[in-house]
């Protein structure tokens, strides 16, 4: 019997081929989104799940503020150990800190490797985070200060193999030994490392009195953890008023689990680029959004396809069949199309995997039999699919008695199509919705990659991974370098322009400590600010002969203003328990991203070459093909082992906006995706009505309607429904995305073009769907069309 109504279904779709087709492939794309949008999901969502003790393992945040305003949150922290902190906490089982190393260079033998991120970290960090040896030590990893862990393919790296524990190799002009070689990290880590150096091993790093920690506290079992996070947060604010309070600083702190650093962070994690659970929460209603617009297809295409069936209905209700029955067919033969639809929407998610990882920037696996999501998830979303399409159309349809279905007597058939029309209008409003938020968010991404930052960044290259050497003969690399044609002007810096900063504090010279405030910091030599163009608006900047001893900052304008002062240049400060001359105000300048206010920002001048990270030249060439060629042979002059990079200092300051251009090429697919379904809804909504229409048309013709008359008529029916779309989308759009656009500081203002232009686009698409029916319909024969009823 199944196998019975099984064929009669499959025949029943080989003879309505194309609104089968529609049907079913509008389904599966539904799911395709679905199953994409769900992996990338389940991917973010698993951040830090790896470590067999996350439940358990909490991070702590400083809270600091200077300026009357709220609190501002600081992933890095005080250095805290047993003694200072933990042991007045009998709630805490380890508390571990970690300092970034930065990248580093290693040699082995005669063989020099770079690029290895290295973390500074405690000897219990393994007690803490889950590490798999798989040579070398298996307890005690970080006992011995001279012995570090590496991961696998740092081993493979160095050393060819992963058997690599007792090996040696050379780093900071030392000899090390490797504790162990352990796996590599999951991509899902909120922390990465290639190398981890112990503490014990380098005092100085792990003596540092400002905030330089990352920390995070493992609570035991069966505790009151409310209670024990209420100390820690106490304890840790203590110290922090301790030591910036006396400043007049307003200080606090708060712990948060580990796996909500990835997606629940208000600050931005340095160790790796950090999700947001609003952009996931709006992928999941894109999701959502395409299976409601497919399973509305589906709805109406039944409805109209039921519609042309209820003589046959009414047939099957005169000889016996009971209504039940028939909605156990109906509900069956909608099962059936889901599952088909599933099995395709299974091909396209396999097909577009790679490219939508691409796009997201994940490695995004789709794992069946070991994902109860997609195994069990997967047939339940056709079941229920199946259901929620088929059970309108069958409960409605098969209502009828039926006498009056082959009468033709039928009451209520028009709400079928009220219903149809609305289904189709929220589609188009939908897709106006998501049309207009694209072309806003991309006006917004363009304002920000080519808004004035105040800062000339173009041409100006910054040379990094620097050697010891070479650091030192910094004045004689950039005498070589003004030598060739193509450079202008050579500078240096310790931190990266664009980068991130470091945090000072200082007050007005004679002022009470309560007046001290907190700067970004940027490290710069002299003719750094030519070099990146940055205006004076009064003073001037470091000279050569101020280099070995100098007394004077310069500020940037919003720092000058917090001063509160009418004219700061040449006062003094009180700076690293010494006197400073504020020496220049310049120009405000966009150095961080424009989510965020131009914050107060201080340039000091450094004596030390080997604090020097980046060296930085203004070119006057576009063939940088062949200019740093030249630029990188002048250090190889000084160290011809070493290998060192460049960077475009452009890209550092334009392209901080990943995470706003995904979401907004993941929209602009799902729009793209939105408007096919809606307009497949429509095409096969338009069949319909213009089969229904054939008679009417054949005699509006024969009475002198023109074609183009009736093309009109018919079309005129669906422009009313796209108008009613756009008048309900337009404020919908507006507030979506004036509320997004709250998140920048700087950002455009919302004109009307966007949704005119999507008006005008989803009336366009419309046009050339209906257009071709209608056209067709009222080109046909008039009679043809008497004949046809």
């Amino acid at each position: 019997m199944l196998w019975y109504k099984l064929k009669l279904s499959l025949r029943s779709l080989a003879n309505d081929k194309i609104n089968s087709i529609i049907n079913i492939f509008g389904l599966a794309i539904g799911m395709a989104a679905v199953i994409l949008i769900s992996i990338y999901v389940q991917h973010e969502l698993s951040y830090d799940k790896f470590n067999t003790k996350h439940e358990r393992i909490f991070k702590l945040i400083s809270l600091l503020d200077d300026t009357g305003k709220d609190l501002t949150p600081y992933e890095i922290g005080l250095r805290l150990t047993n003694e200072n902190f933990s042991n007045e906490i009998p709630e805490i089982e380890e508390i571990t800190q970690i300092l970034r190393g930065y990248r580093q260079n290693a040699k082995v033998g005669d063989k020099n490797f770079t690029q290895i991120k290295c973390i500074y970290v405690d000897t219990n960090f393994h007690r803490v985070f889950s590490l798999k040896p798989i040579s070398g030590r298996t307890t005690h990893l970080l006992s011995n200060p001279n012995e570090f862990v590496i991961n696998k393919s740092t081993a493979l790296k160095l050393f060819g193999t992963t058997n690599a524990g007792g090996k040696e190799f050379e780093m900071f002009g030392n000899l090390y030994t490797v504790s162990a070689v352990v796996e590599d990290i999951p991509l899902t880590s909120s922390y990465d490392f290639d190398m981890l150096l112990p503490f014990s091993g380098f005092p100085r790093q792990a003596g540092h009195r400002s905030l330089e920690y990352y920390t995070y506290i493992l609570l035991k079992q069966d505790i009151n953890k409310e209670d024990a996070l209420l100390k820690i947060e106490n304890k840790y604010s203590k110290m922090l008023d301790d030591a910036f309070g006396y400043y007049g600083e307003k200080t606090g702190s708060y712990v948060q689990t580990l796996k909500d650093v990835h997606l629940r962070s208000d600050y931005n994690p340095e160790f790796k680029e950090a999700g947001n659970i609003n952009t996931i929460y709006v992928h999941i209603l894109l999701a959502i959004l395409i299976l409601l617009i497919a399973i509305i297809n589906f709805i109406n295409i039944i409805t109209v396809q039921y519609d042309n069936k209820l003589n046959q209905i009414g047939i099957k209700k005169a000889i016996g069949a009971e209504r039940n029955d028939l909605i156990k067919d109906f509900l069956g033969r909608t099962i059936l199309m889901s599952s088909i639809a599933l099995l395709f929407g299974l091909i396209i998610s396999e097909t577009l995997m790679p490219f939508f990882g691409n796009l997201m920037n994940r490695e995004l696996k789709i794992e069946y039999l070991s994902n109860p999501l997609l195994f069990i998830g997967l047939p339940f979303m056709a079941i229920l699919v199946g259901l929620i399409s088929g059970l309108y159309p069958a409960i409605t349809i098969t209502k009828y008695t039926p006498a009056a279905i082959i009468k033709g007597t039928l009451q209520n058939n028009q709400n079928n199509n009220l219903l149809s029309r609305a289904l189709v209008i929220f589609q188009f409003t939908a897709s106006f919705v998501l049309l207009t938020a694209i072309l806003i968010s991309q006006d917004q991404i363009n304002y920000m990659k080519n808004v004035d930052l105040g800062v000339e960044t173009e041409q100006v290259i910054a040379i990094n991974n620097l050697s010891k050497t070479q650091r030192i003969a910094y004045s004689s690399i950039k005498d070589e370098l003004l030598k060739i044609p193509e450079v202008s002007l050579v500078s240096a810096s310790l931190h990266m322009p664009g980068g991130g900063a470091s945090g000072q504090i200082f007050r007005l010279y004679g002022t009470d400590v309560e007046a001290t405030k907190n700067y970004d910091e940027y490290r710069v030599r002299p003719d750094y600010f030519k070099t990146l163009g940055i205006k004076f608006l009064e003073g001037h900047e470091f000279t050569e002969n101020q280099v070995d001893s100098c007394k004077s900052i310069i500020l940037n304008e919003a720092a000058a203003k917090s001063l509160g002062i009418d004219d700061p240049l040449g006062q003094f400060v009180w700076f690293h328990e010494d006197k400073y001359e504020i020496q220049g105000i310049v120009k405000d300048f966009h150095y961080s991203s424009l989510r965020e206010e131009i914050a107060p920002l201080m340039f000091s001048c450094f004596s030390h070459n080997l604090n020097i990270q980046f060296v930085l030249l203004k070119v006057k060439t576009r063939n940088m093909t062949d200019l740093l060629v030249k630029i990188k042979d002048q250090f190889k002059t000084i160290d011809p082992e070493r290998v060192n990079y460049h960077l475009f200092i452009d890209d550092i300051f334009r392209n901080k906006y990943h995470q706003e251009e995904r979401s907004q090429t993941l929209t602009t697919f799902s729009s793209i995706l939105s408007i096919l379904l809606a307009l497949l809804g429509l095409y096969s909504l338009t069949l319909f009505m213009v089969q229904k229409r054939t008679k009417e048309i054949g005699i509006r013709k024969v009475t002198g309607a023109s074609i183009i008359q009736i093309t009109s008529l018919l079309f005129s029916t669906f422009l009313k429904w796209i108008t009613i779309a756009f008048l309900i989308g337009v404020p919908i759009a507006w507030y979506i995305m004036n509320h997004w656009l709250q998140q920048f500081a700087y950002h455009i203002s919302i004109t009307p073009l966007p949704f005119v232009l999507a008006g005008l686009v989803t009336a366009l698409f419309a046009l050339l769907v209906v257009g071709g029916q209608t056209w067709k319909a009222a080109n046909q024969n008039p009679v043809d069309s008497l004949r046809s009823e």
